[in-house]
Formats: structure tokens, C-alpha cells, sequence
């Protein structure tokens, strides 16, 4: 094959440490992300306590901790929620122009999609609209194929290899999608960086093979381009609607939680005063422990979104045939 038409026939399998770890980072459930590492910060603080390592009695700095650490933390995080919430609603806000150029992108797409795919409209659940642009990859590749095996177009075996892996990619694609299923689970399917060396192979066999080529082979070759350029445009406008999404969810769980936070910040300071506490010393562990775990979730919560968010950002950094290493 030339060294140059290089594809790639599905999306990236990922190992089980990498399921794992894409679990952790992208897929699994914020609040249940979060509330692992919560527990985690509990049971070491708990081990500690009752290892007689950290001191909890009436002589230690718990009530200081409390009342001026925690609580400047808890307060700065629900600033930060808020101006994160302020964020999310000037990405939702817009002149007339503005808003309108959205609409009229939106709709093109749409559009554009289902004309390749044949259909009177495009559905607008994101699984079904990336479904619809996968299988449609995958029938104008196979058409395309079959127009080489029929001998209305006759390429070198390297060409008719690098339709198949695409029209292979698109199925691939699809298996891996299911009805109404969450941005962030679609998004995830396109991380991997597949559709940009499939783009620049199709723009290789375009500019190589296609020149002589009959008028419908051109066709199915710029076909198949404007669908993989459809994945590319498709997966930046997925990840802006998946940072929106986790960012509005993100401002309003700290606010609920950093407002308990608050309130249990207060109610274990005033549990001490000097030299003396108003609990019996046996039940000091047990408070601080689960007080430093209602304290530590806005913080937890806030990781936990952010991670996503900048595994997100990083892993689909690259736009069209440009990938960085």
C-alpha cells in the first residue's frame, strides 16, 4: 500500500486499563466519581483519627480548621460555581445575528447530511444524527467499491483497500451507538483521531486516483470527504454541548452541596470551644470524619466535572486533518 494512504478501520480499542481509566476520566457518573474519591478522603482521615495519628479532642485546632479554612474553601468554591453558571448563560445568550448564524449552521448540517443519506430530514437526537452519518459512510464507500469491482472504475488494489477500511470505519462507528444516548457517550466514541487520517487518505486517493475517474466515482469520492468532514464538525459541536451541559450540572450540584457544606462547617465549629466540647469525646471521630467528608464533596464534585472537562478538551484538541502529537 502507499506508504502515504494510511486508514484506519475503526474507532480506538481501548485496553481494559484504558476502559478503566476512560471510565474514571470520561464515562462513568460524575457524582459517583465523585463520591469514590469522598470516601476515599473519609477513610483515610478515618484511619488516621482512630490510628491515634490526627487529634480530634478538645485541644486540637479542628474547631480553627473548620471555621476559617473549610469555610473560606466552601465559599470560594461556590463563587467559583457562580461564575461558572455566568459562563454557561453567556454561552447561551446572543444578538439576533448572532443567534441566527447558529440556527442557519445547525440547519445546514442537517441538511447536508441528509442529502448524502438520501432522506427528506436528518433526526435530531446526537446518537441517531451520527448514526445516520456513519452508515451513510459506510454505503457510499461500499457503492464506491462496488463501482471499482464492476469495472467502471478501475484503481490500484492500495485504493479499493483504503474505500473498504472506511466503509469498515463508518459500520464500526455505528456498532458502537445506541438510541438516545447521553452527548458525553457520544462524544466518546469520536476521541480518537480515526476520521482525520481517514479524511487525508480520501483527499490522497481524490487528488491521486480520481482525476481520470468517471463523473459518479468523483461523486462517491467527495461524498464520502463531506461525511468524514461531517464527523470532524460534528465532534467539536458534541464537545461544545457536552462542556455546557457538564458545566451548568456542575454549578448548580455545588451550589446545593456547598450550601450543606456550609451549614456542617458551622455546626462542627460550634461543637468546640476552649479546652471543652459539646459532644462526648468518644463521638469527636466520628463527627470530624463525616463533617470533613459533607465539607470535601463540593470539592470532589468540582474535580471530578473538571477532569472530564479537560480530558475532553484535550483529546479533541485536533480539528480536521491536523493532529498534534
Amino acid at each position: 500500500m502507499d506508504p502515504e494512504l494510511r486508514t484506519e478501520r475503526s474507532v480506538y480499542e481501548k485496553t481494559t486499563r484504558e476502559r478503566l481509566r476512560a471510565w474514571a476520566l470520561i464515562e462513568g457518573s460524575r457524582p459517583v466519581v465523585a463520591g469514590g474519591i469522598t470516601l476515599g478522603i473519609v477513610g483515610i482521615v478515618g484511619a488516621l483519627i482512630w490510628g491515634g495519628i490526627l487529634a480530634v479532642g478538645p485541644d486540637s485546632s479542628v474547631d480553627s480548621l473548620f471555621s476559617s479554612g473549610l469555610t473560606a474553601g466552601v465559599v470560594t468554591l461556590i463563587t467559583v460555581s457562580l461564575s461558572i453558571n455566568q459562563l454557561v448563560i453567556s454561552r447561551v445568550f446572543g444578538t439576533v445575528n448572532s443567534l441566527t448564524d447558529r440556527l442557519d449552521g445547525a440547519r445546514e448540517l442537517h441538511e447536508d447530511v441528509a442529502a448524502l443519506a438520501g432522506r427528506p430530514s436528518s433526526p435530531n437526537d446526537p446518537a441517531a444524527f451520527l448514526s445516520l452519518i456513519a452508515r451513510t459512510l459506510c454505503d457510499r464507500a461500499d457503492a464506491l467499491r462496488e463501482m471499482g469491482d464492476s469495472g467502471e472504475w478501475d484503481p490500484p488494489s492500495e485504493v479499493t483497500d483504503a474505500v473498504r477500511d472506511i466503509g469498515a470505519y463508518g459500520e464500526n462507528i455505528d456498532s458502537h451507538l445506541e438510541d438516545n444516548a447521553p452527548v458525553n457517550h457520544v462524544l466518546n466514541v469520536l476521541l480518537g483521531t480515526e476520521y482525520a487520517v481517514n479524511l487525508r487518505a480520501v483527499q490522497h486517493v481524490r487528488n491521486g486516483y480520481a482525476e481520470s475517474a468517471p463523473t459518479g466515482v468523483r461523486t462517491e469520492i467527495r461524498a464520502v470527504e463531506e461525511l468524514l468532514e461531517a464527523i470532524a464538525v460534528v465532534r467539536q459541536f458534541y464537545k461544545t454541548i457536552a462542556l455546557q451541559e457538564d458545566f451548568a450540572e456542575l454549578s448548580r450540584m455545588i451550589a446545593y452541596t456547598g450550601l450543606i457544606a456550609f451549614v456542617t462547617t458551622i455546626a462542627v465549629t460550634l461543637v468546640y470551644r476552649e479546652g471543652v466540647v459539646t459532644l462526648p469525646s468518644s463521638m469527636l471521630p466520628v463527627v470530624v470524619t463525616l463533617g470533613l467528608g459533607v465539607v470535601t464533596t463540593p470539592l470532589t464534585l468540582f474535580v471530578s466535572y473538571v477532569l472530564r472537562a479537560a480530558t475532553v478538551a484535550r483529546r479533541t484538541v485536533s480539528v480536521g486533518p491536523f493532529v498534534p502529537p
